[in-house]
């Protein structure tokens, strides 16, 4: 009786670790895949860089310096992507199953991902021409499409139990950190066709916020800890 005990547990256990090796399969192929168009897009956007022609009495540094709105896009598309890809990771390194829709939509986000060097490129080629705000509208509606892409799949995921975030505080934390991703650089799209000014302060904002996604969460459970902690300390009558 105990031995047959034994092997129903040792056998559940297989099953479970086949189990976990299974999902841990799925979200690694997933994330490998993405790596790479992330990688590609990101090594896209420097054909945009083209040596200049040096013309008499000028010097080279002259001559790249007139190329400035080029660097200015490429930066804005390094950093557009690297943002992405760095919160990709974060949200994969607590997503820890995956089916087909899930799929489809990192599908999506890779999809926009693949037009950022496009965007990037028209973003270039306008600054301080008469299509200058077009371009910035076309870059901003390409950059509210990567934050609701963002905002699926960690939804998504959450309603169908793929997360493991280790606690509720920090689910939630995550939560909302994306919902806001969705709802801000939508805010920035907007503020694109108002003024662009005020469409790069926004996109700085964002950058800022979403480059260390794990402290900005873990920033948030403290505070959220720290909160109930007062009230419960208030709620303590006085011996």
């Amino acid at each position: 009786m105990k031995l047959l005990k034994i092997f129903k547990l040792k056998y559940s256990l297989m099953e479970e670790a086949d189990y976990k090796s299974k999902n841990a399969n799925e979200t690694a192929r997933i994330e490998a895949f993405s790596d790479g168009v992330f990688a590609i897009a990101i090594t896209l956007l420097i054909l945009e860089i083209h040596v200049p022609a040096v013309h008499a009495n000028e010097t080279l540094l002259q001559s790249l310096l007139q190329e400035w709105t080029s660097f200015l896009a490429l930066l804005i598309g390094f950093f557009t992507l690297l943002v992405c890809w760095i919160n990709h990771h974060y949200m994969f390194s607590m997503i820890h199953k995956s089916n087909s829709v899930l799929a489809l939509l990192n599908g999506f986000k890779l999809l926009v991902v693949t037009i950022t060097p496009f965007a990037t490129a028209l973003l270039a080629r306008h600054i301080q021409s008469p299509w200058e705000r077009g371009a910035v509208t076309i870059y901003g509606f390409n950059f509210a499409l990567m934050g609701f892409a963002m905002m699926g799949i960690w939804i998504y995921a959450k309603q169908n139990g793929f997360i493991n975030a280790g606690s509720e505080k920090k689910l939630k934390a995550a939560t909302r950190l994306y919902i806001f991703a969705g709802i801000y650089s939508t805010l920035i799209w907007l503020a694109s066709y108002i003024s662009i000014i005020g469409c790069l302060i926004l996109f700085a904002t964002m950058f800022f916020i979403f480059v260390f996604p794990e402290k900005v969460v873990a920033w948030q459970v403290r505070k959220t800890t720290n909160k109930k902690v007062r009230v419960t300390n208030v709620n303590v009558p006085a011996a």
